[in-house]
């Protein structure tokens, strides 16, 4: 015999002592059962809002893709054809073509030797258009002095995809899952339609943070409502095929860039594509888990009734009827992030998975612009890239579903550790294609794939219910903080090549250390009260003890 007995027992125990009268878990499970055709249109309808999620977080690779420009040839110096112009102007600097020699010396003296020969700043550019006809870089000239508005066209993404998160989130948990879901996708449309066609750069860019402000809270909306349709062994499984979409995003954006050459074409087509998302107001209806644990139990009876209809389950509604009083007396209780720092065992959870969130987010995103730099067709590169994501997060369906959340977590950033040392140890140009480096880049980004829909599962089961927006936007924050970042980290590798592998490296390495001292949440219930997420904690191993 033991003396606490087994840690199943223990926390049995604990459940059963903190239970609330209105047990949500059970109250659903028996209306509609764990996991039925009502379940699988809520989790499909809501895994398909990944899609404008991809489009619109990445969708800057191809508004501002890498492209060649040179400055105009005077009219003083029409006699020479535009090659021997950029012969002539181009000194041998990396500010070239920022910088040229002055056209008024060259048009007096051509022969002049050029050490004699002032810098001074290109006026007007011209733009390769081979392959884009159109970007923001060529439209509104985001090169040289101006070339930082790019990044800050990509922040500014992060950032409303950030606060977004955070607002909805919030808003969420205080009136209900659907009205600001659907708030999000029809201020989407509207802002992805003005972002198309607003000829200025500094509206277009307020335009463009209320589309990321609707981005992060589809993001974090959509995923509770799918975590919390389901019950049972499905937490494990939809939560994480719930992700798959967002690489098929960026394969079909990459599809659509290749034939729409101008990213204002690009644009309009993805807003027409997000438009269709307003059809969900017909679709989607009102979290019952919400609303049980809010009290609003005649709203949940009616949507548990149509939920067990579908589901064919309708037998089990006098059962209900009988359960739902004890849910009268909930009352509306809004947490917010901030109330997961009061208390302790929260604070460490919510510390530990904020500072792994941005050292995913700063892998994810910097090496996903990484990835973008390997080969020479940018739209082949891309749509792989996303193709490589889903087998990641069917492989994460597995290895979760054997040895549990943190576990897969743990081992998928293993693997992307392992993978950025070996790139970082891997010479370049020494292999043909480097066909090593892109093994190991592969099987790197799959390890990303693979962590990030178990992390945001592990993330949603380790908050409760009446704070479970609050708390995931809250710790996925550090993950868009840390996109913000991304850029930066990439350009690094001016200073030294593989400083930007060598840091990720680094960082994926410390993160593995971030995961151990969280519980596991595997075969255990949601947490619906602040009081059961506290005490939520990791169960004492089985001590020996003699009973004699």
């Amino acid at each position: 015999m033991t003396k606490y007995g087994t840690n199943e027992t223990v926390y049995k125990e604990m459940t059963i002592r903190n239970k609330s009268p209105c047990d949500v878990d059970d109250i659903t499970a028996k209306a509609i059962g764990d996991f039925g055709p009502w379940q699988l249109r809520i989790s499909v309808l809501m895994a398909l809002l990944k899609l404008p999620m991809a489009w619109y977080q990445l969708n800057i690779i191809f508004m501002a893709p890498p492209q060649d420009f040179w400055c105009v040839k005077p009219s003083k110096l029409f006699k020479y054809s535009d090659e021997e112009w950029r012969q002539m102007c181009m000194p041998h600097i990396e500010e070239y073509p920022c910088l040229i020699f002055d056209p008024d010396l060259l048009a007096m003296a051509p022969e002049m030797e050029r050490k004699n020969i002032p810098l001074v700043e290109c006026k007007k550019f011209i733009f390769n258009k081979t392959v884009f006809h159109r970007t923001i870089t060529s439209e509104w000239n985001l090169v040289c002095s101006q070339h930082w508005l790019v990044h800050l066209t990509q922040c500014v993404m992060m950032w409303g995809v950030l606060l977004g998160g955070i607002i909805f989130g919030v808003i969420a948990d205080k009136y209900g899952r659907r009205m600001p879901l659907m708030v999000a996708i029809i201020v989407q449309s509207i802002a992805s339609y003005a972002a198309s066609v607003f000829p200025y750069f500094r509206g277009w860019l307020a335009i463009w943070f209320i589309l990321a402000l609707c981005s992060g809270g589809l993001g974090i909306i959509s995923f509770v409502i799918c975590m919390e349709a389901v019950s049972g062994k499905w937490r494990t499984t939809v939560p994480i095929l719930y992700q798959l979409p967002f690489g098929f995003g960026s394969s079909i954006m990459a599809v659509l860039a290749y034939f729409l050459r101008d990213w204002r074409q690009l644009e309009f087509a993805l807003a027409t594509l997000s438009a269709l998302f307003i059809l969900y107001w017909f679709w989607i209806p009102e979290s019952p888990r919400w609303l049980l644990a809010t009290g609003q139990s005649d709203k949940a009876l009616e949507v548990l009734r149509q939920a067990a209809i579908q589901n064919h389950r309708d037998g089990n509604l006098k059962i209900i009827r009988n359960s739902l009083p004890k849910c009268k007396g909930q009352k509306n209780t809004v947490l917010g992030f901030m109330a997961f720092f009061k208390l302790n065992n929260m604070r460490k959870k919510t510390l530990l998975l904020s500072a792994n969130w941005f050292c995913t987010g700063l892998a994810f995103y910097a090496f996903s612009q990484y990835l973008g730099m390997i080969g020479g067709n940018i739209f082949l590169t891309v749509a792989i890239s996303g193709i490589i994501y889903v087998p990641g997060g069917i492989v994460c369906l597995i290895v979760v579903a054997k040895v549990g959340r943190r576990a897969t977590v743990w081992t998928f950033q293993v693997i992307t550790a392992i993978c950025f040392v070996f790139i970082v140890m891997t010479p370049k140009d020494v292999f043909a294609n480097d066909w090593p480096r892109l093994i190991f880049a592969a099987i790197g980004f799959g390890g990303l794939a693979g962590s990030v829909p178990a992390l945001y599962l592990y993330s949603g089961e380790l908050f409760p219910t009446l704070g479970r927006n609050a708390g995931v936007g809250g710790v996925t924050t550090f993950a868009r903080i840390a996109a913000m970042v991304a850029p930066a980290v990439v350009s690094l590798d001016s200073i030294l090549p593989d400083l930007p592998m060598m840091l990720l490296a680094g960082v994926s390495i410390g993160q593995l250390f971030l995961i151990l001292p969280l519980p596991e949440t595997k075969d255990y219930p949601l947490p619906d009260t602040l009081e059961q997420a506290e005490q939520f904690k990791r169960i004492p191993e089985q001590r020996k003890a003699s009973s004699r």
